[in-house]
């Protein structure tokens, strides 16, 4: 397991947050998600320059890959790979619903042996994860991911854990989770994490962007088609 320092952070969702882990503390920043674009590499600067360190210095980073904000996801992984390729130090990712799983563990009063880690996907609807605690709480996804409703939450037996669940009718033991990047400095301390590049090319976005394909417009300059390209022409012996 790894015993230097640690890189991690969170960037797809509400509460972006950076957390770098040394022998004696763990030092923490945040900012609201909208601003993760502009501020993150400014975040990791900071934090590294303040124990004196470089990247060069890590023993690794992880980041968060989803699902989450699209560009906040994109940002987040793009950072790490480029933090790898600069200084070789190793990275990888692994799932919000993980993280928010073992957040859950690590907050609740009397932890349920099976919650529902969930992502706001907006519009009503939230990506949702059944997930399993053992004992140590170490949390293991059990079954697909889903995308449900608001209503599907409110009437779920199971606790939920995620941004924005306090404003859910919600069952009791639901926990509302803050920054996630000192979670992930915990997993990956324990060797609940995955040191595989390819995961920093795979963010987990459960669904397309709500985007379309442009439509084709015909330019003004576009030369126009001769008189006889046209169907319905008048044929060269007609009078």
């Amino acid at each position: 397991m790894p015993s230097g320092p640690l890189l991690a952070f969170d960037t797809g969702s509400p509460v972006v947050s950076v957390a770098l882990a040394l022998p004696d503390r763990v030092d923490t920043l945040a900012t609201p998600q909208g601003r993760s674009s502009r501020e993150l590499i400014a975040m990791i600067d900071e934090l590294l320059a303040g124990a004196g360190l470089e990247a060069r210095d890590l023993e690794g980073v992880g980041a968060a890959r989803g699902p989450g904000s699209f560009t906040g996801l994109r940002v987040g992984l793009a950072t790490a790979i480029g933090l790898h390729q600069a200084s070789g130090v190793r990275a990888g990712a692994v799932s919000t619903f993980d993280v928010l799983a073992s957040h859950y563990a690590e907050r609740a009063a009397a932890p349920s042996p099976a919650i529902l880690a969930v992502v706001d996907a907006h519009r009503d609807r939230w990506f949702i994860q059944r997930v399993r605690l053992g004992t140590d709480g170490a949390a293991q996804a059990d079954g697909p991911h889903e995308i449900g409703s608001r209503a599907d939450l409110e009437c779920s037996a199971l606790p939920v854990v995620g941004h924005g669940v306090s404003a859910l009718k919600a069952p009791a033991g639901a926990v509302e989770a803050t920054e996630l990047a000192p979670t992930m400095l915990r997993r990956m301390r324990n060797g609940e994490f995955s040191w595989d590049l390819a995961t920093l090319a795979e963010p987990l976005y459960l669904r397309p962007p709500a985007t379309s394909a442009p439509k084709l417009v015909r330019s003004k300059h576009a030369p126009r088609k001769a008189a006889n390209d046209y169907e319905g022409r008048r044929a060269p012996n007609e009078r």
